[in-house]
């Protein structure tokens, strides 16, 4: 039932972000062109701006069993990394280099509960919480549309390294599983500029794939079974 839930959530939550975008769209255009008033301008005249961010995402951890685990030499029948929420907030420093490009900076400070659900050959079930705050540093390209009355869209896609500056690893003991405090993902995804009279508002939608193996390999029934975790999140960002 829990699975179910949380791809419930899932589904729900990106759709949420789809109907946002859609939802400010429309409403953008709900008046003809010559009725309504072009909101900033002269924006892109400045090659440089700034913005905050607050965002919450769906997280979980990609995992590679042992083999020793696949041979069926341990005690754990199962390892199953389970969907989490979490949030994060931040600024933006945007350089355009021409009108429909842009180089973007954002740092970062990301809440994650990460949860791994272990399952022995006894048909016993025990759920551990990994809980982590990372500070973030995306460095990203982002591709504009033509801005068409008070909207762009734009696709969006770069890297972020991310180092762990606490976790709730230590108050659980050496017999847990444990993460590296280093990770690097591959990011993309996509939004949309919508300005206003007094403030630009931009909602985006973006997906994040670790490629560092996570794992610190214990030799304890938590570690054993597994050859490697990574991490992957899908993040709605409300940048102002």
């Amino acid at each position: 039932m829990k699975k179910i839930h949380w791809n419930k959530l899932i589904i729900l939550f990106i759709l949420s972000g789809s109907c946002l975008l859609t939802f400010s769209t429309q409403a953008q255009n709900t008046k003809r062109p010559s009725m309504y008033s072009l909101h900033l301008p002269d924006y892109d005249d400045k090659p440089v701006h700034y913005g905050f961010f607050i965002a919450g995402n769906v997280s979980t951890l990609t995992r590679r069993y042992s083999s020793g685990f696949v041979n069926g030499n341990d005690t754990i029948a199962a390892i199953n990394p389970k969907w989490s929420p979490s949030y994060g907030l931040g600024f933006i420093v945007a350089y355009g280099l021409d009108p429909q490009f842009d180089i973007c900076l954002v740092p970062a400070f990301s809440y994650y509960e990460r949860r791994v659900e272990y399952t022995s050959t006894a048909g016993n079930v025990k759920e551990l919480i990994l809980e982590s705050g990372f500070v973030e540093l995306s460095m990203l390209a982002r591709y504009k549309s033509i801005r068409r009355g008070n909207i762009r869209m734009y696709m969006v896609g770069g890297i972020k390294p991310a180092i762990e500056v606490g976790s709730n690893v230590k108050s659980r003991g050496s017999n847990t599983l444990r993460t590296q405090n280093f990770d690097l993902n591959i990011e993309y995804g996509f939004g949309a500029d919508l300005f206003y009279e007094f403030f630009k508002f931009t909602p985006e939608i973006r997906f994040s794939h670790g490629i560092t193996n996570l794992l610190v390999k214990d030799k304890n029934i938590y570690s054993r079974g597994l050859s490697r975790l990574g991490a992957h999140s899908v993040t709605l960002y409300l940048y102002f």
